[in-house]
């Protein structure tokens, strides 16, 4: 739309407001382009001499892609529960997805206290489905994760991300002695890994050295991942960085790019350095890069266990149909957001919930005189809809 035309549909205040927060952040990004642009000529050569372009894949994986996505959380009178619904999608073979749904226990409102416990979860469900396909299936050559693998939170011990990197260990271990690739491709890339495998801890110097205050977070995104490889990648370009357990001056790589992305915190390097040497298979995890070969393609992230990862990303170039991501996990993605779409697995759970209620005796359930009714929603407006829902009606 041109200014003229937002004008017309927007308060003219609020358009106001966002033009000018826009100026500001252009500006900011052009200031911090200027400061970046020497580091980009230092790192131009030093990329470019490690960069390969993708050739034929040498194999044609059969692959199965794993994926989840959040539904709406439920808030009942009883208790609030949020729904993840996971898929597994093969590729080439046509044959139907594997779904499943996975409750959990939602402690917050989120708009009071945003919490990473969904996140959590789904991570921890997808890892789960990637364990139960390796146990059950001989039929496929790569497990490949919406996501890295294993997630980076598996390299962090905290609470609410507790057994993840012993589950996703037990992957890997299933996975070598099966002899299976296992690949997390990440769409949505937030690290800075290219620029620190050349820049070091000169990285974080160059970042607190930005001119002004309000630019070192914009210094930051312009030598991230996603910007230096759209940067210094051509299409159907290929760069690897490396295993997490290489050696990398006096510590193993991802502890030393954790560990300075978080200003070298001594107990962070402490605790990771200890999980790296006891999950010994992480230290085989490798980090690449890659752009499919189409003209304005995205930077795609690849961290592969047991695999080519050069080759896999060949074959996942070939298997990108356009200039974003390969099939697998575009069917992946789909299979989540429509099956979630069409399905609703959030109102099949409230019926669920409801035939359980009677079947079990929780309908009985009275104080003061008064059915407790623990299973009734929270927002009546919502009763509309679900109705309207198990209908089959549309619910504008």
């Amino acid at each position: 739309m041109s200014e003229e035309e937002w004008e017309e549909v927007l308060d003219p205040d609020v358009y106001s407001i966002a033009l000018d927060k826009a100026v500001g952040i252009v500006n900011a990004m052009k200031k911090a382009w200027e400061y970046v642009q020497p580091v980009y000529e230092k790192l131009e050569d030093k990329i470019r001499s490690e960069v390969r372009i993708l050739r034929e894949p040498s194999n044609s994986y059969n692959v199965i892609a794993v994926d989840s996505t959040f539904t709406p959380t439920i808030s009942l009178r009883g208790i609030r529960t949020g729904f993840i619904l996971l898929a597994a999608v093969t590729y080439p073979k046509p044959e139907r997805p594997l779904f499943r749904l996975k409750t959990f226990k939602d402690k917050f409102d989120e708009e009071e206290e945003p919490s990473s416990l969904p996140s959590a979860v789904a991570k921890k469900a997808e890892i789960l489905v990637m364990r139960d396909l390796l146990r059950k299936r001989e039929d496929f050559d790569v497990l490949v994760r919406d996501g890295d693998f294993p997630p980076a939170n598996a390299l962090f011990s905290s609470k609410i991300w507790a057994g993840l990197a012993e589950l996703a260990h037990e992957v890997m271990k299933m996975a070598k002695e099966k002899n299976k690739g296992l690949v997390g491709l990440v769409k949505r890339i937030s690290t800075s890994m290219i620029a620190y495998k050349f820049l070091g801890d000169e990285l974080i110097r160059i970042i607190e050295e930005a001119p002004r205050k309000a630019y070192k977070s914009v210094v930051s995104d312009l030598l991230s991942d996603p910007v230096l490889g759209w940067l210094m990648l051509d299409a159907g370009e290929y760069i690897e960085i490396g295993r997490y357990g290489d050696e990398f001056g006096d510590l193993k790589f991802a502890v030393s790019y954790f560990s300075t992305m978080v200003k070298r915190k001594e107990s962070y390097i402490k605790r990771m350095t200890t999980l790296l040497d006891y999950y010994e298979l992480f230290n085989d995890v490798k980090i690449a890069f890659y752009r499919p070969p189409f003209s304005g393609g995205p930077v795609i992230k690849l961290t592969g266990f047991n695999i080519d990862l050069e080759d896999f990303a060949s074959f996942s170039a070939k298997a990108t149909r356009g200039p974003t991501y390969p099939d697998f996990i575009n069917l992946a993605d789909t299979a989540c957001i429509e099956h979630a779409r069409v399905v609703k697995p959030e109102m099949i759970m409230l019926d669920a919930l409801r035939v359980a209620s009677a079947k079990e005796g929780l309908d009985e359930l009275r104080f003061r005189g008064r059915r407790a009714d623990l299973v009734a929603l929270q927002n009546v407006q919502k009763i509309y809809l679900f109705f309207k829902s198990v209908r089959g009606e549309s619910a504008r």
